[in-house]
């Protein structure tokens, strides 16, 4: 298991998180998402009309994965409960994108995105009520 600073310094670190929602039909829907954590929380941003808001709305509860590109034996899983709010002004998206991408590829893709639906984006924040990790 990590360290909590190892933990948080991990969790810092840019890396994809496999967010996973139940349809309702009972099955898991799997899908790898840009996130920013503040310590606490994780934050996503997608629109009202993906699947996997649509789960949520239904069923606040989500697993997640979060684990290097590179086959590193370290992970975080866990699980916990969402909340939702509208972000039409793409704030948290704009973040995601400072966040993920080079500098000079921010603006395009950030208009990119607005431009498909940027007045239904939320903002989900994910609070872990169980998460635990390693690295080997």
């Amino acid at each position: 298991m990590m360290s909590d600073d190892r933990l948080q310094e991990f969790l810092q670190e840019v890396h994809l998180l496999d967010l996973a929602t139940i349809t309702p039909k009972g099955f898991p829907h799997v899908t790898p998402v840009w996130y920013e954590w503040n310590g606490e929380h994780f934050f996503i941003s997608t629109t009202s009309m993906r699947r996997k808001a649509r789960n949520l709305a239904k069923n606040p509860n989500a697993g997640f994965s979060i684990s290097p590109e590179e086959l590193s034996y370290k992970a975080v899983v866990g699980y916990g409960t969402v909340e939702t709010e509208p972000d039409p002004d793409g704030v948290l998206i704009e973040r995601l994108c400072r966040r993920y991408l080079p500098e000079d590829k921010v603006q395009k893709y950030y208009e990119s995105i607005m431009s498909e639906g940027g007045n239904a984006r939320i903002k989900i924040t994910l609070t872990p009520t169980w998460m635990t990790s390693w690295e080997g």
